[in-house]
């Protein structure tokens, strides 16, 4: 059985109230890269564990970026 997982180039992850949030999509478009990145989705997760868990399986780890809000809650 082959699955293919679908990698993102674009990962990030920000902290909101009580609530991680993991926003994925793509940075590059045939080897360039663009800006603001494609944003192809989000996801919330109640605990910091549980997002970075989820952001591995979606992105390499070198494109994964930790937000903290503002307030630092």
């Amino acid at each position: 059985m082959n699955i293919t997982k679908n990698n993102y180039d674009y990962c990030e992850i920000s902290k909101s109230q009580d609530e991680y949030i993991v926003k994925f999509g793509y940075q590059s478009y045939h080897g360039k890269t663009i800006f603001p990145p494609i944003m192809i989705g989000d996801r919330t997760f109640s605990s910091e564990k549980k997002a970075l868990r989820y952001a591995k399986k979606i992105a390499p780890p070198t494109c994964i970026k930790m937000n903290k809000d503002k307030y630092g809650t």
